[in-house]
C-alpha cells in the first residue's frame, strides 16, 4: 500500500526536520538567540565524522566523533559571538550568518567534492504492498528516543531547571545562583550536536556536502519559529507540514516536492511572524 510508504516517509523526514527544530529552539532557549549557523555546524560536524569513517573508525566512534565536534563549534559561536552581542540579537544574528558562510568556505576547501558517504542501515521491508527503508525506521525511533530522553532532562533534573530559569527570565535565574553564561554556551554546544546527529541520520534522504546545511537548515529554523520555539508540538506540527510538502509534493511531482517542501516552510516563518507581533 503506497499510503504506508508515504506515511513511513513522512515520519522519518518529520523526524529530522524536528530535531533540528528542537535544537534550534534550545539553543534559543538558553540565550535569546536563534543559531542561524546551525545547519553549517551541523554538516561540519557531519563531515568531520564521514572523514573518520573512511579512515576505518567504528561508525558508532565516528557518529559521536562528528557530534562532538559540532559540539565544539557550536560552543565557540556562543562564545565568540553571541556573548558579545548579548542584548542584540540582530547583531548577534549577522554575526551567525557571516561565520556560517566563512565555515562553508572552509568546508568547501576541505571536503571540495559534491557529496561524502557515511555508512546507514540498509534494507527494505515490504509491508502491505508498500515499500519502508530500514534507515527510516531508525530514523524514527533515535529521534523518539532523544525526544524523551531531552524531555526528561528538562523535566527532572537540575540543568533542565537551570535551562527552564534561564529561558524565562536570565535576571532571576542569576540571582538564585545559575551561571547563566554556561548555560548559553550547553545549550548551543547541545544544540549543534543535536542538528549534526540529525545530519548523519539523514545521509539517505539529504547529500552529505559541504554547502548542504542550508536546506536542512532554513526547515528546521521554519519549524522552530512557526512553533513559538518553546513549543515542542508546535515545532512537530510544523515539521510535519515541511516533510509532507516534501514527501506527498515529490510523490506527484518529482523533484518539485522540494519547492513544495521550502514554500510551505516560507509560509510556516510568515504565520508564526505575525503570530508573535500579536
Amino acid at each position: 500500500m503506497i499510503a504506508l510508504q508515504l506515511a513511513v516517509d513522512c515520519l522519518a523526514a518529520t523526524a529530522l526536520y524536528a530535531l533540528i527544530a528542537l535544537a534550534v529552539s534550545l539553543s534559543f532557549g538558553g540565550s535569546g538567540v536563534l543559531n542561524l549557523a546551525i545547519g553549517q555546524i551541523a554538516i561540519a560536524g557531519a563531515l568531520a565524522a564521514s572523514a573518520v569513517a573512511g579512515a576505518g573508525w567504528p561508525v558508532w566512534l565516528a557518529a559521536l566523533f562528528g557530534v562532538a565536534v559540532a559540539g565544539a563549534l557550536g560552543a565557540i559561536a556562543e562564545r565568540a559571538l553571541v556573548k558579545p552581542s548579548l542584548g542584540r540579537p540582530v547583531l548577534a544574528a549577522a554575526l551567525l550568518i557571516a561565520s556560517a558562510i566563512v565555515l562553508r568556505e572552509v568546508l568547501l576547501g576541505l571536503f571540495p567534492r559534491n557529496v561524502y558517504a557515511f555508512p546507514t542501515v540498509g534494507g527494505t521491508f515490504k509491508v502491505f504492498g508498500g515499500i519502508v527503508h530500514g534507515s527510516d525506521l531508525v530514523i524514527i525511533a533515535a529521534v523518539l528516543a532523544v525526544s524523551a530522553a531531552g524531555a526528561a532532562v528538562l523535566r527532572s533534573t537540575r540543568v533542565g531547571a537551570a535551562l527552564r530559569v534561564t529561558s524565562e527570565s536570565p535576571d532571576a535565574a542569576e540571582l538564585v545562583g545559575v551561571d547563566t553564561a554556561a548555560v548559553r554556551t550547553a545549550a548551543f554546544a547541545v544544540g549543534a550536536g543535536l542538528a549534526a546527529g540529525a545530519v548523519l541520520l539523514g545521509v539517505g534522504h539529504f547529500p552529505l556536502a559541504a554547502s548542504g546545511g542550508v536546506v536542512l537548515a532554513f526547515r528546521g529554523i521554519a519549524a522552530a519559529v512557526a512553533g513559538g520555539l518553546r513549543s515542542p508540538a508546535g515545532v512537530v506540527g510544523s515539521a510535519l507540514a515541511i516533510a509532507m510538502g516534501q514527501v506527498i509534493g515529490g510523490f506527484y511531482l518529482g523533484s518539485g516536492g522540494e519547492v513544495v517542501s521550502d514554500l510551505v516552510a516560507v509560509g510556516l516563518i510568515a504565520v508564526g511572524g505575525f503570530l508573535w507581533r500579536r
